[in-house]
């Protein structure tokens, strides 16, 4: 079973909605020269997808920790447990400040409005803008970064793929998607600089896990490939 003790420690975790609202930015304008280029993205980008492409972007379909696997070079379900559970713990009121941004906004996914976009995955009723996804991994990205820098650049790209999925089979427009990269990456700042995310950084089992994870050599990390 596994400690409750991480997910103690995200309680009174709070976000300043004010400048996470700012690096989200609002959606463009129906009509406008953003809003034409979304479109023109997303209609270019399905006639470019191939069965491996798509299938890659089902397997970012679950937001969960263990998406970062191939960024570390371990199969975080086995050798980061306590990491995962707090991770997602942690990234709770972000998903929700999210939220808060979807209901303000109420922006139709592409395909509601346009009848010539054929999504690439399950449909979803919620509003598009900012994208959850997007917001998800660029947060999870940047505090797993925070733990382990070394592998920063690895990290960040795993979350830059868990929203891009989302415009290659057009269920956000490319402007959903920069939104919550912008408001991941903000979220996830004020999340590192609270005391409960640097207590948890502190703690004694999870550095047992990031001790596994560091032990992994360069040479011994998977490739990349998206």
């Amino acid at each position: 079973m596994l400690p409750a003790a991480p997910i103690a420690r995200a309680d009174g975790v709070a976000l300043d909605p004010v400048p996470l609202a700012r690096a989200a930015g609002t959606p463009p304008a129906a009509g406008s020269a953003t809003a034409r280029e979304d479109l023109a993205i997303l209609l270019w980008l399905q006639q470019a997808r191939t069965p491996e492409l798509i299938s890659g972007s089902w397997t970012l379909l679950e937001r969960n920790p263990v998406s970062f696997s191939r960024a570390l070079g371990v199969d975080m379900a086995k050798t980061t447990p306590v990491l995962n559970t707090a991770l997602k713990a942690f990234l709770k009121p972000v998903d929700a400040m999210k939220d808060q941004l979807k209901d303000r906004y109420q922006r139709p996914r592409p395909f509601v409005t346009h009848a010539q976009i054929r999504p690439c995955l399950p449909l979803e009723k919620g509003a598009s803008f900012p994208s959850g996804h997007s917001t998800w991994y660029r947060a999870a990205s940047e505090l797993l970064a925070d733990l382990v820098p070394e592998r920063r650049a690895r990290l960040l790209a795993v979350g830059r793929h868990g929203g891009n999925s989302r415009v290659f089979c057009a269920v956000h427009y490319p402007s959903d998607v920069e939104a919550g990269q912008r408001l991941g990456a903000a979220a996830a700042a004020q999340l590192i600089q609270s005391p409960q995310w640097q207590a948890f950084k502190r703690s004694a089992e999870l550095q047992a896990e990031l001790d596994a994870v560091r032990r992994v050599p360069d040479a011994a990390l998977p490739v990349l490939v998206h």
